[in-house]
């Protein structure tokens, strides 16, 4: 009897807009804001072509620790040397590699083939660096042949 009153008095309660039960069922949303654009100009200075059957694969990482086993937030491909890949990010700071498809085989949803030629943004002491999204988050990226996917 004292919960059937309970209920019905509640219920009154919410009826009569004093109270919107939006608060007592609903949790508020999260909001992911993107943090802005990052554009990365690809420079490929080793010896092969960069073609459609030969692109250079760009992956954008939330860490810094890149490696096989890394996962990418976001992944593009350029099909010219020069080209720029641009991406909207929701991080802050991402962390940039690079590819060239030699073989022509990559699809990008996996990493580089063994091999492959590959670079990733540095500071001058050789350690990834941060990019910053936004108005500072263009970079250009140069690599070649020296640097090979294990």
């Amino acid at each position: 009897m004292m919960k059937s009153i309970t209920v019905l008095a509640v219920s009154i309660v919410i009826a009569s807009g004093v109270m919107s039960p939006a608060p007592l069922l609903y949790a508020a949303p999260l909001e992911r804001v993107a943090a802005g654009a990052v554009k990365v100009t690809v420079n490929y200075t080793g010896s092969g072509t960069i073609d459609g059957a030969h692109r250079v694969w760009v992956w954008l990482f939330d860490t810094p620790e890149i490696g096989p086993g890394s996962m990418p937030i976001a992944e593009m491909s350029v099909t010219k040397n020069g080209e720029i890949a641009s991406f909207e990010v929701g991080h802050e700071r991402v962390w940039i590699a690079v590819a060239y498809d030699e073989k022509g085989v990559m699809t990008g949803n996996s990493p580089p083939a063994s091999g492959s030629p590959i670079g990733i943004y540095s500071s001058s002491t050789g350690a990834p660096a941060a990019v910053t999204a936004g108005a500072k988050g263009a970079i250009t990226i140069t690599f070649d042949d020296s640097q090979r996917m294990p």
